[in-house]
């Protein structure tokens, strides 16, 4: 028995033995086969910057140039690679490394490594590198922006902050571009006082937005308070003081703007016999009158006007008594029977004529340009340009002080030929 079991270890030993490395070679392919090697490479990165106040103790702030992103790639057995995320890497640039370049190594790990697992990591040797610049602080007061309407009828009265003034720190290039601090509430068809806390923002002159990062605020968020009050549209009156001369007669008033959109604190002010009255002195007049009126308080303090308007235009038309002169253009005179192969054109398409009328002022007040009548009748004229009388049909008692004559150019009409189609076969 020892001789049989001496036989089986002992005899034709060396085969076995090469048996065995070539079976442990054969297990090592093999599993190369099933989980070979492998690279991915995972973009982007983002990198952590660790004790940043190593630059702030030193009443510094900074900037990142380049490098607040890397790119890794992983070396290491496919079933262990594909099973890997971008959040499986840590990317890190500590300040205390900086070098006298203003830059750091950036250093990468697996967050949490299988054990055993073997991999190797490679990024380029990146860095970071930032800027450094010294730290302004400043105070700015804070305005109030809105986005959006509040309900119909409704304006936005006042405006409180709480904390009005806040501070900003930052890099000294960057605090130059501030212009203003500002916020930005949301408006939604409020009908009432309301309250809402917002984010305050930096601008620069031309109202754009600086990029926030590196700016500290002295706080987060601020408490705005808004006012809302009630509009109502104001009726603007003319009335006229003393009569202008003699043998002369006021015709109309005209005002532009008509109203004006008007708010108070006090609701209950704005009733419906509200109205600005203003008064122009047309005494002895022989001409128009036109004035020019600032109502920016002319309602008092009680009450705000909220549209963008601070001067009315009053114009007052005098003319002679017995006399009244009127302007009209081409659109207001009708062409009448004008041949059907024409076409007409007013030689002064834009133009405005003036006729004076004379009657009595009774008879003249009641006349305007659409009872006037004007026309042309162009029966008879053939292809080319004609001087025509502009005729009126006026009531009894009013009479044109002088003709009104228009050039006009008719135009022939070409008669296109029709095609005779080829007989179907």
């Amino acid at each position: 028995m020892k001789e049989i079991l001496k036989n089986i270890f002992t005899k034709n030993l060396g085969w076995k033995l090469l048996s065995l490395i070539a079976a442990a070679l054969f297990w090592i392919v093999a599993l190369n086969i099933i989980d070979p090697n492998t690279k991915k490479t995972f973009n982007d990165i983002p990198v952590e910057i660790l004790n940043e106040s190593v630059i702030t103790s030193a009443d510094q702030v900074y900037e990142v140039v380049s490098g607040d992103k890397v790119n890794v790639t992983i070396s290491g057995k496919r079933s262990f690679v594909e099973k890997l995320t971008a959040d499986d890497f840590s990317a890190t640039a500590d300040l205390t490394e900086l070098s006298s370049v203003n830059a750091v190594n950036i250093k990468v790990k697996l967050v949490k490594p299988p054990a055993n697992a073997q991999y190797e990591l490679s990024w380029g040797n990146a860095v970071l590198k930032v800027n450094l610049e010294k730290r302004v602080t400043n105070k700015y007061k804070v305005s109030v922006n809105s986005e959006g309407e509040l309900g119909e009828g409704y304006v936005l009265s006042e405006t409180q902050v709480k904390p009005n003034i806040v501070e900003v720190s930052g890099g000294e290039s960057k605090m130059k571009k501030i212009d203003k601090i500002e916020v930005t509430i949301p408006l939604t068809g409020q009908t009432e006082d309301f309250t809402t806390k917002a984010t305050p923002m930096a601008y620069d002159r031309d109202g754009d937005l600086i990029d926030s990062t590196n700016l500290t605020f002295s706080v987060k968020t601020v408490k705005v308070s808004v006012s809302v009050g009630k509009t109502m549209d104001v009726p603007i009156r003319i009335e006229t003081k003393g009569e202008p001369a003699e043998g002369y007669r006021l015709v109309t008033t005209d005002r532009q703007p008509e109203s004006v959109k008007v708010t108070a604190a006090d609701s209950s002010l704005l009733k419906n016999d509200l109205a600005i009255v203003l008064e122009v002195d047309i005494a002895g007049a022989k001409a128009d009158v036109e004035k020019e009126f600032n109502i920016t308080n002319v309602l008092g303090d009680a009450y705000t006007i909220v549209d963008d308007i601070t001067v009315v235009s009053v114009r007052c038309e005098i003319a002679q008594s017995g006399k009244k002169t009127l302007s009209l253009t081409s659109t207001d005179i009708e062409v009448r029977n004008l041949s059907e192969n024409h076409t007409v054109e007013f030689a002064e398409d834009d133009k405005r004529y003036k006729i004076t009328l004379t009657g009595s002022d009774s008879d003249l007040e009641k006349i305007d340009i659409k009872s006037l009548g004007a026309y042309i009748n162009l029966s008879g004229m053939t292809t080319g340009a004609h001087d025509v009388e502009v005729k009126f049909d006026l009531p009894d008692g009013v009479k044109l002080s002088h003709p009104l004559t228009v050039r006009i150019i008719l135009v022939e009409q070409s008669q296109d030929e029709p095609t005779e189609e080829p007989d179907e076969e």
